[in-house]
């Protein structure tokens, strides 16, 4: 019977025991079987980049169509990252809110929405969008009301080009 000799791994340094003729540690074979990406982690074989590099990837990408991609639900996406709802939505904004940003040169605050007149999800020409606000809630004192609506007409006066902010995309 064959006395089982410590090794010691020509990656890690680690002292392990092979099961057969190994120089390299069970927990180092298993990373080479795996390629790294061009940033340093660990990439799986297939994969062309790591998690962290494939939104970053962009024109380099065989599979990369100008930024823009389609959801399932219909609607264009396109990639952003500067946006500041970017990051929870992987650099990918919807297009259509991209569009309206635009045009009232700020972004979109909470509560407000963009509605496709024609109902054609794809369809971002100016003409085919419309910014919806959601209404007050409801169970508003009178006094709260009116305070809510001065508020509203505020917000959307348009003869104010100076409280314009433009985005910076």
């Amino acid at each position: 019977m064959r006395s089982a000799r410590l090794r010691t791994c020509t990656l890690c340094a680690r002292t392990f025991t092979p099961s057969s003729n190994h120089n390299v540690c069970p927990a180092c074979r298993q990373k080479l079987r795996r390629d790294a990406c061009t940033c340093g982690t660990l990439k799986t074989r297939r994969a062309k980049t790591c998690l962290k590099c494939r939104a970053e990837v962009g024109a380099s990408d065989g599979s990369w169509r100008g930024g823009t991609v389609k959801h399932r639900a219909g609607y264009v996406l396109r990639r952003v990252p500067t946006h500041p709802k970017a990051k929870t939505a992987n650099g990918y904004i919807l297009e259509h809110v991209l569009v309206m940003e635009e045009l009232l040169g700020r972004y979109l605050v909470e509560g407000e929405n963009v509605h496709h007149k024609n109902g054609v999800k794809d369809d971002n020409r100016l003409e085919n969008l419309e910014l919806w606000v959601r209404p007050q809630p409801s169970g508003m004192r009178a006094s709260d009301a009116v305070a809510w609506a001065r508020d509203i007409l505020a917000k959307y006066d348009s003869e104010d080009p100076a409280r314009r902010v433009e985005p910076p995309y």
